[in-house]
């Protein structure tokens, strides 16, 4: 977004804007807002800037602590944890559905397709921002597989928490090929039509709090809730 060159903003454009900083981490978890350098950089009163403020606290995206200020807030890993079982449960049943497909050929098509945009990431044919674009939509094609696109929508708001941490694991490069790795099992198993191989690989591709969580809390404990250092 370019937002500090508008003459006039709303505070829902404001909000998006600091939505997608946090999300992104050009607002790392625990780092102090401003309100006065928010209304400098915005160009807006005190007023825009607290209510933008306050729709982000209503997602545990911002935290006030009285007498200390406004902080982004921590990843909270229990939260996410709980987000991606939810994802995972919906997507595990989509996977299911999917190997009792008469025809998986235009899926497998489109899958493939996806696949090789994503390994554009290693000569940096494509941003980060364009790899998740292909990440999400490699999962979209799962759901709208089995006539279910949108359900992943009704976690949108709550999955901001997700993306947060995924941003932060993605900070190393090995996620990336990673990633591809998991996905290309999820397709081999629906090529195969081999349920018992696509579960787990799904599992695995989803459950990252279980396998990454020590690495990254262990390196920066103060981004992440109940494990920062005490003063």
């Amino acid at each position: 977004m370019h937002l500090v060159n508008r003459n006039f903003l709303t505070t829902e454009e404001v909000y998006q804007d600091l939505f997608h900083k946090i999300e992104t981490l050009v607002y790392m978890p625990g780092v102090r807002i401003s309100e006065n350098d928010l209304c400098e950089t915005y160009g807006v009163s005190r007023h825009i800037i607290r209510n933008a403020i306050t729709q982000l606290k209503a997602l545990d995206l911002i935290t006030v602590y009285p007498q200390r200020g406004t902080y982004v807030s921590l990843i909270d890993m229990k939260l996410v944890e709980d987000i991606l079982y939810v994802r995972e449960a919906v997507e595990q049943e989509a996977l299911y559905r999917i190997m009792n497909l008469s025809d998986t050929t235009e899926l497998i098509s489109q899958l493939e397709e996806n696949l090789a945009t994503q390994k554009k990431i290693s000569s940096h044919e494509i941003t980060v921002a364009d790899f998740n674009t292909a990440d999400t939509a490699f999962h979209r094609n799962l759901m709208n597989a089995v006539g279910k696109g949108n359900v992943l929508d009704l976690l949108k708001e709550e999955y901001v928490h997700v993306k947060r941490w995924k941003n932060f694991e993605l900070r190393d490069e090995k996620r990336y090929a990673q990633i591809i790795r998991d996905h290309q099992a999820i397709l081999d198993a629906i090529k195969m039509r081999s349920l018992t191989t696509g579960r787990n690989a799904l599992h695995q591709h989803l459950d990252t709090v279980t396998n990454l969580r020590d690495v990254f809390t262990t390196v920066n404990p103060e981004y992440f809730v109940g494990t920062e250092p005490t003063h």
